[in-house]
């Protein structure tokens, strides 16, 4: 079973069409969102980086003219005006291993940033899946306080009329007309939260969101630990680290660079009998070697970067232990999420039965009023839980899902 793509199929549906599921959350977030737009950016910037470095022998290949003019004093042997245009090529041969590092150094950078891209876009998604779930906890909990705004107002109503035939006192009126404002209030309070939540989940999503349906996760069990994108990126930044370190180490090692010129001259004003052999063209080859001998900053800063490694490898130690204790953590709260829906469906099931018999004896006068609403309370008290527990269920399997660390793209697309 596809675990996004299935989401269409095990989900309960909504008799709304306009309601969105959370595969079409997830596809818009993918999208639109600014943040993962910005990180593909990155990449990119990262990838040409890295292409500019390509060839580590760097080679050019200059065109360009040269204009002399002497003015004053010039000796016969002087040639008072020369024009040179030359073709200059370079390359080097050798620079101590410094550009092999830089290219090697560029890789690691660029699979660096890819992996950081996709543990950032895999947690913007758990952050959208968790929004998602929470808006549907408070538009389940608003159902459920409507509800019970109705039971009281019915209550209200009937006692008002009894109030009316003078067969009550005003106190029992007023106690179900309190607890009626009171529950308008909570509903009022949760309409507030679930604007605020759609508008965040429209925000990440780059998309308006106005009404989600009733999506769940499918059920998926027994995954197995996998480093995530945020530690393998990591570990290519400790080896670009080790890369820079060869760059710096490198200018203690020989420079050996080749350069080839090619000159065409003209000369104006000179004494041609004197100097009649002039050359028309010339081709210029140049070896050159060269040793740094002594400089004040190349140890330092090996001595800088190599520290700067070990802090990396240290936070990497550090960042595997997290990340494996979360997801074996994820794994127990999702077993737990799962006996406190046991217990809640078994405290709602429990809640109405006694409600039932409560509301029966207040009708009959039985009991008081207070006796009635506190089973009343206790009832829709339960039923919010219960109806929190399935999303924060679904939420359990997210971060049992994304903990694992499962390209977040098998997590959507492709079977487990």
């Amino acid at each position: 079973m596809r675990l996004f793509s299935s989401i269409a199929l095990v989900g309960i549906m909504t008799v709304s069409s306009c309601s969105t599921t959370l595969k079409e959350v997830i596809d818009l977030t993918l999208q639109n969102n600014e943040n993962i737009k910005a990180l593909k950016n990155t990449n990119l910037a990262k990838q040409k980086s890295f292409e500019s470095v390509d060839n580590i022998y760097k080679p050019t290949l200059n065109i360009g003219a040269n204009l002399l003019k002497l003015d004053g004093d010039t000796r016969a042997v002087q040639v008072g005006t020369t024009t040179t245009g030359f073709v200059k090529f370079g390359v080097n041969l050798y620079d101590g291993g410094s550009s092999s590092s830089v290219k090697k150094q560029k890789k690691y950078e660029y699979e660096a940033t890819v992996f950081n891209s996709k543990s950032s876009t895999k947690d913007t998604l758990l952050q959208v899946v968790t929004l998602y779930f929470n808006t549907k906890t408070v538009i389940e909990n608003i159902k459920v306080f409507q509800e019970k705004s109705k039971t009281l107002k019915a209550q209200y109503d009937r006692m008002k009329q009894k109030y009316d035939m003078q067969m009550v006192t005003i106190d029992e009126v007023l106690k179900l007309q309190s607890e009626y404002e009171t529950n308008q209030y909570q509903i009022e309070e949760l309409q507030y939260q679930k604007e605020e939540l759609l508008n965040n989940l429209s925000l990440l999503t780059g998309s308006n969101i106005s009404t989600i349906d009733s999506s769940k996760l499918p059920e998926v069990s027994n995954l197995d630990y996998q480093i995530s994108d945020s530690i393998k990126s990591l570990q290519s930044s400790i080896k670009a680290q080790e890369e820079n370190q060869k760059i710096v180490l490198s200018a203690k090692k020989p420079q050996i660079k080749l350069e080839d010129t090619y000159n065409i001259y003209r000369y104006d004003d000179y004494n041609e009998k004197i100097l009649n052999d002039l050359p028309d063209q010339q081709n210029q080859l140049m070896l050159s070697v060269s040793f740094n001998i002594f400089d004040t900053t190349t140890k330092s800063k090996a001595e800088s970067i190599k520290l700067e490694k070990l802090a990396s490898q240290q936070k990497l130690i550090f960042a595997k232990k997290n990340e494996n204790i979360k997801f074996q953590l994820a794994k127990r709260k999702l077993k737990t999420q799962k006996l406190k829906l046991l217990s809640l469906k078994s405290a709602v099931k429990m809640g109405n039965s006694v409600y039932d018999i409560i509301k029966e004896k207040y009708q009959n006068g039985i009991v008081d009023n207070i006796t009635y609403l506190d089973a009343l309370s206790k009832k829709i008290y339960n039923l919010a839980l219960y109806k929190q527990a399935l999303n924060d269920y679904e939420i359990a399997k997210a971060n049992y899902y994304f903990s694992s660390g499962i390209d977040y793209k098998k997590i959507i697309d492709e079977k487990f």
